[in-house]
Order: C-alpha cells, then sequence, then structure tokens
C-alpha cells in the first residue's frame, strides 16, 4: 500500500476562469479541427497561444496527458505575504492558456483525458498548479454540472520550486501521468480540506480553494491538517490529522468525510469496493472505520444514518 501526504496551500484567486471555461466556448466538439499525434498537437498548441496571445508555452503529452508549462513573472501580488493572492492579470492570462488548452485537445483525435497547466513564476519559483479531467469540461460544456461543482473538480496548489527560476524554456519542466484513482482520491482529499479549512478574515471569501458549499460551523469545530489516501484491492484508504479532534465531533467529521466520498465517486461511476477511513491527531490513532460501498451508497441516498455506520 502507498500513501500520498496531501497538503492544500491557501491563497487569494478572482475566480474570473469559469465563465471562460464553461460558458466561453464556441468552438464546435463534433469537428476534429485539430491533429491526432502528440507532436502535432504540441506543436499546434504552442502557436496557437502565441498567435492569439503572445504567449510563450511548452507542451508536453504523456499518454492521456498533456501538460502546459506558461513561464511568467509577478505571479503573486506579494510573494512575501503571509495569504497569497494572485496577480489579477495573470488570472487573465491563465484563463487564456486553459481555454486554448481545451480547445486544442477537444478538437483533436487523440481522446486526452486529463491535462496539467503549471504557471511557473521565473523570479521566485512560484509554481501553480491546475489540473482538470477533459470529462468535466465536456459536462460543464452541456451544463450536466453547475460552475460550481466544475470548480470543485479542479485540483490546485502552490509550491515553491527553485530549479525553475530564469527557466524560460521549460528544461526543468517534469509532469506526471495523471491516473483517474489518483485524481479522484485528491479531489476527495482537496474538498474535505477546503471543507474545515479555517479562514482568518472574511477577505478570504474569495480564496481560489473556496466555494458555495462550506459549512462555516464544521470549520469552528474541527481543522483538517493534513489527509493521505492509498487505493489497493478495490479498497479507498484515508488518513487526516485532525489535531483538535473530539470525541462529540465524530459524527459531523465522519458524515463530511463519507459524504464527500461517496458523491465523488458516485459522479465518477468509479469501480471500488469500501473505504477505510483512519483519523489520528498528532499523537495516536483516535479512529477507525470500514464502509462497504454497498452501505455508503444507501448512505448517500440517506437510507441509512450515519448513527449507524460509526457505531
Amino acid at each position: 500500500m502507498f500513501f500520498r501526504s496531501f497538503k492544500i496551500f491557501i491563497f487569494i484567486f478572482i475566480i474570473i476562469v469559469l465563465p471562460v471555461l464553461v460558458t466561453g466556448c464556441k468552438w464546435d466538439l463534433s469537428k476534429k479541427t485539430f491533429s491526432s499525434k502528440n507532436e502535432e498537437i504540441k506543436k499546434e498548441l504552442m502557436e496557437l497561444v502565441k498567435k492569439e496571445y503572445k504567449y510563450n508555452v511548452k507542451v508536453e503529452i504523456i499518454n492521456k496527458t498533456i501538460g502546459v508549462y506558461f513561464p511568467l513573472s509577478n505571479l503573486l501580488e506579494d510573494d512575501k505575504a503571509e495569504e497569497k493572492k494572485l496577480n489579477k492579470e495573470v488570472a487573465e492570462k491563465i484563463d487564456h492558456v486553459i481555454f486554448l488548452t481545451h480547445r486544442v485537445a477537444l478538437s483533436s483525435d487523440n481522446n486526452l483525458d486529463f491535462y496539467v497547466i503549471k504557471t511557473v513564476d521565473m523570479e521566485n519559483g512560484n509554481e501553480l498548479s491546475v489540473v482538470g479531467y477533459f470529462y468535466d469540461v465536456y459536462r460543464a460544456r452541456l451544463a450536466n454540472i453547475s460552475k460550481g461543482e466544475f470548480s470543485q473538480r479542479l485540483l490546485k496548489g502552490l509550491n515553491k520550486n527553485d530549479k525553475i527560476i530564469n527557466d524560460w524554456e521549460g528544461k526543468n519542466f517534469k509532469m506526471n501521468e495523471i491516473f483517474l484513482p489518483d485524481f479522484l482520491a485528491t479531489q476527495i482529499a482537496q474538498r474535505i480540506k477546503i471543507a474545515t479549512t479555517k479562514k482568518k478574515d472574511e477577505t478570504e471569501k474569495n480564496n481560489f480553494f473556496s466555494f458555495v458549499f462550506e459549512d462555516k460551523k464544521l470549520k469552528e469545530k474541527f481543522e483538517a491538517k493534513e489527509i493521505q489516501w492509498a487505493l489497493k484491492d478495490k479498497i479507498f484508504t484515508f488518513v487526516l490529522e485532525i489535531p483538535d479532534y473530539q470525541e462529540e465531533n465524530v459524527q459531523e467529521i465522519f458524515n463530511l468525510i463519507l459524504k464527500t466520498t461517496a458523491d465523488v465517486l458516485y459522479a465518477y461511476d468509479f469501480d471500488y469496493s469500501a473505504t477505510r477511513i483512519l483519523i489520528k491527531n498528532k499523537t495516536e490513532n483516535k479512529k477507525i472505520f470500514f464502509i462497504n460501498k454497498k452501505d455508503l451508497e444507501l448512505f448517500r441516498n440517506r437510507k441509512i444514518k450515519i448513527e449507524e455506520l460509526i457505531d
């Protein structure tokens, strides 16, 4: 069994991308206007970005994942500020790159599954990653999912990488292939993290990682500091570190975890057999629960109560 540590870096990002991503796409997906060959797709996307917006990007494709390396300056308004705010002009540029990535990928016969957009600051090594699933783009365009739901399905992260400083050509651009199980597990962890992250003040209401489905009362009771996950033999395992864990909050904690897990796995019709959840504080394991798929589906459909699952 393997585990991957999950940490979300909180920073401000005024959401201007979704109207473009969801409703601004005007091309006809029934017309395959771009190549199906990887090398040609890479060339076409780089040339299109250069032609329409004068940006220089590097594009890589690994099997069913396309990655875009987008170097620029001034990614954040203030790199030294505790709360990281994305530069508004940069946000618009990221819009453009994501939009054209959708356009090229969905208008080709390559049947790509995932995209990774890495926007990197050449001056200080800040690296913003956005990972999306083309299946979600299709559904958003068809209005099968809302803008808010589409936003929650995007994976976002802010990291520091000194190797990329002044790397305008993307020589140190490294991209991993994205697989559906990892994408779903990360999405579940991200949703739980967002739902329990305590905000310092009202200025964070436009947080890039914040959405309309937050529970402010829940945030006051506990916070998931770190989330790890694994998938083996069709069993999803989640390990959550909750330093302020209190026994009286156990139902609310597991209600959030199970609801999030059930909703995401159902939304993608993912084949799994059970979910194992372990809650710990900094020093010891507190609770371990094992829920099979049948019971989780009953819970999702409100045919079984949380008390019956965790007793």
